[in-house]
């Protein structure tokens, strides 16, 4: 036996089998309140616009598909790049062009592989070995070969799709530790065993969640493919949430760390970790669907500036410290998200500015108190500088206003969201406070820029009703 064959031996023999459901869930639970409560938020959403609630799930599975590949490092991103492709904007596709000639087919394999998986969780149909050999063969279409570690270097090998691996696939971690994957002669009977635990009774009965995380780390643990089970097991994982939700997992590239981290954890034992992690995740997606549905509801801000501007229209765990530093991070995220919004509209007669202000709150809430106990809000202002259809008459600018008072959560009532409101009650956004502390979370700041195009977006819609007062009262 060579070195080579017996360290292979070794890590075999290391081989740790994934739990059984029912141990899984002894050790696994799921805050089905909060759930519930970001839920019912959603479905308050979803009821107002079909087509709305449509864009923004295809943003969402955009966003997951693209980053899927790049926790693998098939490729890199960044937040604003993944903004760019989920949204679709202007420039998106020029964007992805310059990853590189072999991103865009990785990119539409990993999407074609979210669309397959929502087929499946539309039969509500048991998961089955077959259909995740068909998600491999999938989601890795556009993938050739894969880097294989040999005795004289790294080498690329064939990636074989659709089938269970025929050579050794254990992996050396991030601390540069060798970890076991299920071996190769066991592998068919430890995916005969995960599926049916997925199509036991106890685990249809469970929360999505928890069907989604422990699927994921079965199928990882075993690993049973040569390359692309990352992949197949974010969106295997999904199969659970569209049944439940309608919508994928937003995994993020990002998230990566904690992702491992999370892993690593159920690897000790800590199942509760991963748990966790996805749940996180599962908000991150209604949060973010909720927030696109509400900014598609008002007109856009290109569509009110050309009717201004008399252009024909084209059709708990945190101190009260760190919950303070929270909160003004958040509040100068977004202030910065609706600068850039501003700036985008300045043009011709509109102007704008916006700032943070102390003080103000108008509001009591036994659950939440005034950051830095004396309070901070947002104000966002514009106006136009003359009536836009009579230039020659001289009157005072249309001037339209909204103020936001931010509201942090009191420590010893449990709560675990921000709360921006606006002024006049009408609108109000929820915020996880683990979204600003320590950092702006990528999701975050992809709400914070939904939230300040739609608010300036309402803003210039409400100037132009003011511009055509003015114009009536001049005829």
């Amino acid at each position: 036996m060579t070195d080579s064959e017996a360290k292979i031996h070794v890590l075999d023999a290391a081989y740790k089998p994934f739990p059984t459901f029912a141990e899984w869930m002894s050790r696994t639970s799921v805050d089905t309140v909060r759930w519930d409560r970001y839920n019912a938020a959603l479905q308050d959403r979803q009821r107002v616009s079909g087509e709305a609630l449509k864009r923004a799930r295809e943003t969402v599975k955009r966003a997951a598909a693209l980053d899927t590949g790049a926790i693998e490092g098939l490729y890199e991103v960044d937040r604003g790049f993944t903004f760019s492709v989920a949204f679709e904007t202007a420039a998106w596709e020029v964007e992805l062009a310059k990853k590189g000639e072999n991103v865009r087919p990785l990119f539409e394999a990993q999407l074609h592989a979210y669309d397959y998986v929502l087929d499946l969780a539309t039969k509500a149909e048991p998961i089955s070995e077959a259909a995740i050999r068909v998600l491999h063969e999938v989601v890795c279409k556009a993938q050739a070969t894969y880097r294989v570690m040999t005795a004289v270097g790294p080498q690329e090998h064939e990636l074989v799709k659709g089938r269970y691996k025929a050579l050794p696939n254990h992996v050396r971690t991030r601390d540069g530790v060798d970890h076991s994957y299920a071996p190769v002669d066991v592998t068919p009977a430890e995916m005969q065993r995960l599926v049916e635990e997925m199509r036991s009774d106890g685990f249809l009965a469970v929360h999505p969640v928890l069907q989604a995380a422990y699927a994921h780390y079965g199928l990882v643990v075993i690993h049973p493919f040569a390359d692309g089970n990352g992949r197949v097991a974010r969106a295997l994982a999904s199969a659970f949430t569209y049944r439940a939700i309608s919508m994928p997992i937003m995994i993020l590239s990002e998230h990566k760390n904690a992702y491992l981290d999370s892993l690593e954890a159920a690897d000790s034992g800590n199942f509760q970790d991963f748990a966790n992690f996805m749940f996180r995740r599962s908000i991150d997606t209604m949060t973010l669907v909720g927030d696109s549905i509400r900014g598609a509801l008002v007109p856009t801000a290109a569509e009110s500036l050309a009717a201004i501007n008399g252009i024909p229209a084209r059709s708990g765990k945190h101190g009260e410290q760190q919950i303070d530093e929270g909160g003004t991070r958040l509040l100068s995220a977004l202030t910065r998200a609706i600068e850039k919004e501003l700036a985008a509209v300045r043009i011709g007669k509109v102007q704008g500015k916006s700032g943070v202000a102390p003080g103000g709150h108008r509001t009591y809430l036994p659950s939440h108190r005034p950051s830095q106990n004396i309070g901070q809000h947002l104000y966002i202002e514009l106006l136009s500088v003359q009536p836009s259809r009579l230039p020659q008459v001289s009157l005072p600018p249309a001037v339209v206003k909204t103020e936001y008072d931010l509201f942090v959560p009191l420590e010893d009532k449990g709560g675990e969201e921000y709360l921006l409101k606006d002024r006049d009650g009408s609108d109000e956004i929820l915020i996880p406070v683990e979204d600003a502390i320590p950092i702006i979370s990528g999701t975050l700041q992809i709400r914070l820029e939904l939230f300040a195009q739609r608010v300036v977006a309402e803003l210039l819609a409400n100037l132009g009703l003011e511009v055509d007062r003015a114009n009536e009262r001049l005829r």
